[in-house]
């Protein structure tokens, strides 16, 4: 006799399953009452989920995850050398390790052994000659439970217990003639001892098997039908859905009724599942997983049901993807970790026009086997991606590079925020949850209300780079690395003027023995200009709850932070925050501003703004001070001008600088060589107690003459490897 599949990898699944419709096929051994059974119990429990779908009863394995399916069979019935069973209601019973069904060669229940012989129950069994496609075994009550809608029928239930008087015999549940739910399926949770149903309006029903009522917990917001149902230990029902294959995920321990999206199965006219309810979901092998990188506000990470997409072969050809790379991971690494930075897989989406409130945006896609493309863009800025705001639904794309066209939605809000692309072979997958196969790639995006214009320094996705050596008005080391920090800014313009400014930033280095302040002005623009009660900062992306705008001050000054120290470490065995050889450590500071303005402003608002180093208010800056400087200390750009919270005394005669505030020189020596460097760029700045000019050897002949020599000094071709910091 040919083994079959199907039964083999259901059953070893210790099932709590409820099939539909058609009944499950299932080859057998010994079949027939009468005949010895030996005490054959299952003892795995799978963590995967099956359907079983279809007139013909193919088994689909389903990774729960991603909703990445395989045909586990589609045999189902047999070489014709041994009969048949037809079964339907499964349903795996832990406290005799046996799984139970609907028998419907017998008419009656009947219990499957682990040698996959059916053994039916005892004569006179069914007192009601009808046949059962609801069924499921109750954990907590040791009972096998059957329902079928109608006046005449309800829910009945057998004893699986032995030594019970009523053992095998069919009772019914009091008043359950009158549940009339009409649903497709049913599932016990796996320690209550309440049952769960969802009728073909999508309301849930939690089923009082005691007392045979039917109570309405609340609407799902998912209507169809639903021929699978099947818990996890930790509370949570999934349901499957017959006509598009979508499964969602109701939070039943948490209080919740809502059907959450989960993942993209396959779909069909009749839809069978279960799987073992006290299984814990499958573990995300290493790379078999895609996930984003968006925030996980977004739904990045599988705790917050990310989206996701299972990879069969990342090497593969033909895998459906975006772009030339995709890369998998156990969990989602999302921003501020996240791959962007490193230039991982997000390769397959060009922005090839800004996103502009209400106008058509076009985007270049690079699908090299082609799929099934969806998009959704945060333009309300709400930190999730809402329904309305998918912006491409289930566009099929032919292989290779194509352009998209979207319409962007009315209601966006400017400024930065991010837009999710998913690719698949299968249609309906939605912003978070899984999908069985293709790639999810997050971009962050500037959002510009129509008719605003956005300029941003120096690009979108690029870093300017701001240094600073904290001696002055000495040089000191003169290695340009006490502070370094990367800045991004953007100007919203419209015909009258600024409206408003975004300030992103991120601190590369400090390798400072003093304690320093960082801070940006805008300059030409007065604190009272600024509409503060819509000033929004954030700190490593969470809210800070401090207004930045430095207080008793006519001009606008933002303060980052008053010590940097505060933010970053500078790790094991190390004095200096990413400035020594070995002591490399992630980036562990970013922060952004946006300040909106009461009018528009005419100043002229362009590159980095103003941004300066101050001394920690309190803290020894140098023995030259007879006091700690605190925020009257300042060091800026060359040629800037200090601030009004700046001591003007300091620029008396004193060290290398040669400051003339009457000729508006500010902060430089007597050969023109600056405390503070601007580089529109990324840039390596050099180790510690390395000088500027070691590090990059044509610096001061730029420096000397104001710009107008090697303005490529800054560049790796030009750089001393050895000195510059590289980790």
């Amino acid at each position: 006799m040919k083994k079959v599949p199907q039964l083999r990898l259901v059953t070893s699944c210790l099932m709590a399953i409820g099939l539909n419709a058609s009944p499950l096929s299932t080859a057998v051994a010994d079949q027939f009452a009468g005949n010895d059974f030996a005490p054959t119990a299952f003892s795995e429990c799978s963590s995967e989920a099956f359907l079983t779908q279809g007139r013909t009863s193919v088994t689909y394995g389903i990774n729960l995850l991603t909703g990445d399916y395989h045909i586990a069979d589609d045999d189902n019935g047999g070489d014709g050398s041994v009969p048949v069973v037809q079964l339907n209601g499964l349903g795996f019973n832990p406290q005799d390790r046996f799984i139970y069904g609907w028998s419907y060669t017998h008419g009656q229940p009947a219990r499957i052994h682990s040698d996959y012989s059916v053994e039916p129950f005892g004569t006179d069994t069914n007192i009601t000659n009808q046949n059962y496609y609801i069924g499921d075994v109750s954990i907590t009550h040791n009972r096998y439970y059957v329902y079928r809608q109608g006046s005449s029928y309800g829910l009945y239930f057998f004893e699986l217990d032995p030594s019970n008087p009523n053992y095998q015999v069919m009772q019914r549940v009091p008043n359950s003639q009158n549940m009339n739910v009409r649903a497709y399926d049913i599932a016990f949770h796996p320690t209550s001892g309440a049952a769960y149903m969802v009728d073909r309006f999508g309301i849930l029903f939690m089923i009082d098997v005691d007392a045979g009522t039917a109570t309405r917990m609340g609407d799902t917001g998912e209507p169809g039908t639903y021929g699978a149902a099947y818990f996890d230990p930790n509370g949570n029902l999934y349901v499957s859905r017959n006509q598009d294959g979508q499964i969602f995920r109701i939070a039943i321990d948490a209080g919740s009724t809502t059907a959450e999206f989960f993942a993209a199965g396959p779909k069909s006219g009749i839809n069978d599942g279960y799987r073992c309810a006290i299984a814990d979901l499958p573990v995300a092998a290493a790379d078999s997983i895609d996930f984003g990188d968006a925030p996980d506000s977004y739904g990045t990470t599988l705790a917050n049901n990310g989206a996701r997409h299972g990879i069969s072969d990342p090497s593969a050809t033909n895998t459906v993807r975006l772009g030339s790379l995709l890369d998998g991971e156990t969990d989602a690494y999302h921003y501020p970790l996240s791959d962007n930075d490193n230039g991982a897989d997000e390769d397959g989406i060009v922005f090839i026009s800004n996103i502009v409130q209400h106008q058509v945006a076009r985007v270049s896609v690079d699908a090299p086997n082609g799929g099934i493309l969806s998009a959704w863009i945060d333009v309300d800025q709400n930190g999730s991606f809402d329904s309305t705001e998918q912006v491409i639904t289930d566009t099929l794309l032919n292989p290779g590079e194509q352009v998209v066209a979207y319409t962007v939605p009315s209601n966006l809000v400017a400024g930065d925020s991010w837009a999710r692309f998913r690719i698949s072979s299968v249609s309906g997958v939605e912003a978070i949850g899984g999908a069985p196969d293709g790639e999810v790639e997050d971009y962050q995006v500037t959002l510009i209300e129509d008719p605003i214009v956005a300029s941003t320094f120096p690009s979108r996705t690029g870093w300017a780079t701001v240094a600073f050596e904290d001696n002055w008005p000495f040089e000191g080391d003169y290695d340009m690395n006490d502070l370094v920090t990367q800045l991004r800014t953007t100007t919203y313009r419209d015909s009258r003027g600024a409206l408003k400014v975004d300030i992103s930033g991120r601190v590369m280095a400090s390798g400072a023995s003093y304690e320093n302040g960082f801070a940006v002005r805008l300059p030409g623009i007065e604190r009272a200009s600024v509409d503060e009660a819509n000033v929004t900062f954030t700190i490593n992306d969470r809210a800070v709850p401090q207004n930045p705008l430095e207080a008793d001050r006519k001009e606008a000054i933002l303060i980052i932070t008053e010590n940097v120290f505060n933010h970053v470490g500078t790790g094991q065995d190390c004095s200096y925050y990413r400035t020594e050889p070995g002591c490399g450590v992630p980036i562990e500071f970013t922060f952004k501003v946006t300040v909106p303005f009461n009018e528009p402003q005419t100043t002229k608002l362009t590159g980095i703004f103003d941004p300066f180093l101050f001394a920690t208010p309190g803290a020894f800056h140098g023995a030259h001070f007879t006091s700690a400087p605190g925020r009257a200390y300042e060091i800026h750009l060359k040629n800037q001008a200090p601030t009004e919270a700046f001591d003007t005394s300091f620029f008396a005669s004193v060290g290398q600088d040669r400051s003339r505030p009457e000729e508006d020189l500010y902060y430089l020596t007597g050969n023109g060589l600056p405390w503070a460097l601007v580089i529109g760029d990324d840039w390596l700045h050099p180790r510690e107690h390395v000088e500027i000019s070691d590090a990059y050897p044509k610096f001061r002949d730029w420096a000397t003459s104001n710009g107008q020599q090697d303005a490529d000094w800054f560049t790796l071709e030009n750089a001393e490897l050895p000195l510059v910091y590289t980790e």
